[in-house]
């Protein structure tokens, strides 16, 4: 096995890890906010400087540059695809969630029948 698969599989379980582990906390969102400054540098340093991207390729092992970026984008098309499903079952839940509340309101009688259909003439 090469450096540079290696390198990969480490990075893909770790961004795995830190997305199955850390959904929500302050540490995740000033990850991605670095994350993406990260990756916006590295955009603009590779279309500005080709050849350095063939260089850092070959660097680890890679044969193209080419290569690398169709790597790299796999890899951070895994974590917005993890982040997005994580997001997701969280938004289903706490939607569930709601949903139970309001039902349990509306059997106890604490909403009146012109709120629950959304007439509220109260201006």
């Amino acid at each position: 096995m090469q450096l540079a698969q290696l390198a990969l599989l480490a990075v893909i379980f770790c961004l795995l890890w830190f997305a199955l582990h850390h959904r929500s906390s302050t540490e995740a969102r000033a990850f991605r906010r670095i994350a993406f400054l990260g990756l916006s540098v590295m955009i603009v340093l590779a279309v500005l400087f080709p050849d350095m991207l063939t260089f850092v390729a070959n660097l680890v092992g890679i044969g193209r540059g080419a290569d690398l970026v169709i790597y790299l984008v796999a890899i951070g098309l895994l974590f917005f695809s993890v982040s997005v499903f994580l997001k997701f079952g969280d938004m289903d839940r706490r939607l569930t969630l709601l949903g139970r509340h309001i039902a349990l309101l509306e059997e106890s009688g604490a909403v009146k029948n012109s709120e629950r259909h959304g007439n509220n003439h109260d201006s």
